[in-house]
């Protein structure tokens, strides 16, 4: 039985045809057809999803609510695919091609559900009980393994430090052509421009880092409302010091802080200096990322200093296990830290991420 819907300002609104009652469910099934949209990215033999899956498919714009997914994705028998969750189900279809079902039945927040499919080249290596998968658009299977060395260890420092395990069977990355950094729900999409100076330099490791840290701080834990937003790219943003620190030693971490802190510069020669956990609009998204990545670092890097390392780990991995699977705000993090150090912090989270 169809419904009246209308849009409004990108927002798909659908009128019932009998109110709901108080914590009563309705089940809305919608069929659409969509043509190329921002979100998604063309190239020769290839297209791949990127923020904002809204732009896309039908989705919630806000990060809070959480869904599962399940993709069926028609394709060439030549291509390679990966999607959000696990890949169930693959049958040959009409005109020689192929359909693939990926489910993820885990919920997450929405903006984290992509997609790619293309005429990649493929590698695979297990790193404990994890599959890691590796595809790319123009690099050799030799290559992909040899960019992609550090991921084993990698997941294991952030399974250390989370107290939290990888949460997936198989972990996907994708390498494609120009400058991209985007986590999706169990797999990333990078960019060479990114990727491709770890082949001079090992220690140009920090794009591997980062967007792996996020199947934990982001996916798993993602911030409740974008004002929180922080916790997402800040947390993560310091752990590719930390990951740094653990691979290379402490003047690798050093030097990471003071890139990171020349970044937040910019928003103080700006005259931008705003709290973490600002609810209005930025003048722009590099002001916008100088307070919510780059802050947010510093900020992380001053709480390890004032509790101490042990304490800091501890209520990070109090953190992590307490949210894991739900939306966090800054008020959580704060508890976990002063749960971990037995200290009140509020003075510190004044100054740093509140408004007053």
């Amino acid at each position: 039985m169809s419904s009246t819907f209308s849009f409004k300002s990108g927002d798909l609104l659908v009128k019932l045809k009998n109110p709901l009652k108080k914590n009563s469910e309705v089940e809305i099934s919608v069929a659409y057809k969509s043509g190329p949209a921002p979100g998604l990215n063309f190239g020769d033999n290839y297209v791949y999803s990127a923020f904002f899956t809204c732009h896309w498919m039908i989705c919630l714009e806000d990060p809070y609510p959480k869904a599962s997914i399940l993709m069926k994705i028609t394709v060439p028998k030549n291509y390679r695919a990966v999607a959000s969750g696990n890949l169930v189900r693959e049958a040959d279809a009409a005109n020689g091609t192929r359909e693939l079902t990926w489910e993820q039945t885990r919920p997450y927040s929405t903006y984290l559900f992509g997609f790619a499919v293309g005429e990649f080249s493929e590698a695979e290596v297990k790193a404990g009980a994890t599959s890691l998968r590796f595809l790319g658009v123009k690099d050799s299977a030799d290559s992909l393994k040899a960019k992609f060395a550090p991921t084993g260890d990698m997941l294991s420092f952030f399974e250390v430090k989370s107290g939290v395990p990888y949460p997936h069977s198989q972990y996907t990355q994708l390498v494609v052509p120009g400058s991209e950094a985007q986590e999706n729900t169990s797999f990333t999409v990078v960019g060479k421009d990114e990727l491709d100076p770890i082949v001079n330099d090992p220690k140009e490791d920090w794009v591997i880092a980062h967007e792996l840290a996020h199947q934990w701080w982001g996916n798993l834990l993602t911030c409740k409302t974008w004002q929180h937003f922080w916790l997402n790219e800040g947390i993560t943003v310091f752990m590719v010091a930390a990951w740094k620190e653990h691979r290379w030693g402490k003047d690798a971490y050093i030097k990471e802080i003071q890139l990171i802190r020349k970044r937040y510069q910019r928003a103080i020669d700006a005259h931008f200096d705003v709290p973490l956990a600002y609810s209005k609009e930025y003048p722009s998204l590099q002001m916008k990322r100088a307070i919510t990545y780059s802050k947010a670092a510093i900020f992380l890097d001053t709480l390890r200093t004032s509790v101490g390392d042990t304490a800091f780990w501890r209520g990070m991995k109090d953190y992590t296990r307490s949210h894991v699977g739900g939306s966090v705000v800054s008020k959580d993090f704060q508890s976990s830290l002063e749960r971990a150090s037995g200290k009140d912090l509020s003075g510190l989270f004044q100054k740093w991420v509140y408004e007053n």
